[in-house]
């Protein structure tokens, strides 16, 4: 399968752009917009998949839906339930991080820590039920993420591209 991973700095990148975003928020999110667009345009994208477990809009969603025909959208995060099932919620929720004094104001950037892994592998488990043999799959990664899951893929003989 061939699979581009887009690596996403920050996830409130990921949303839908509003009138209240900041001027650099706004760029961000306007950029990941025609990076997303442009990859439509020049490959035959069969399935976006993006670690999104929230329930509002995003960008990926939102370009995917647009799509003529529409492209298949699917969260590959875990539910809180999925969580708790693989013993893993209380680690993720008290995830340890530092602030990030690089915006203004600061964003919380979480540490690394070993239970990623188990969400590492099932987000694998979730892009390979994609299954897209005549086109790409297009997958969105917080930048944590992406370099772990792109080594697994390879590993099992998937072609991997990351778009930083």
């Amino acid at each position: 399968m061939n699979i581009l991973i887009v690596s996403v700095l920050d996830h409130k990148s990921q949303f839908v752009e509003t009138e209240t975003d900041s001027a650099q928020l706004r760029a961000q999110k306007v950029a990941l917009r025609e990076l997303l667009e442009s990859h439509l345009a020049e490959h035959k994208i069969t399935a976006i998949n993006e670690e999104w477990s929230r329930a509002e809009m995003t960008i990926a969603h939102q370009v995917a839906s647009r799509n003529e025909p529409a492209i298949p959208w699917h969260n590959i995060d875990m539910t809180d339930d999925e969580r708790r099932a693989a013993g893993i919620f209380d680690a993720q929720r008290n995830r340890p991080g530092h602030a990030d004094w690089s915006d203004m104001p600061p964003s919380w950037i979480r540490d690394r820590i070993p239970s990623d892994e188990v969400r590492e592998g099932f987000f694998v488990n979730r892009i390979l039920e994609a299954n897209a043999s005549d086109g790409k799959v297009l997958v969105l990664l917080g930048n944590m993420h992406a370099t772990q899951v792109a080594e697994k893929l390879c590993q099992m003989g998937h072609i991997i591209e990351i778009q930083p």
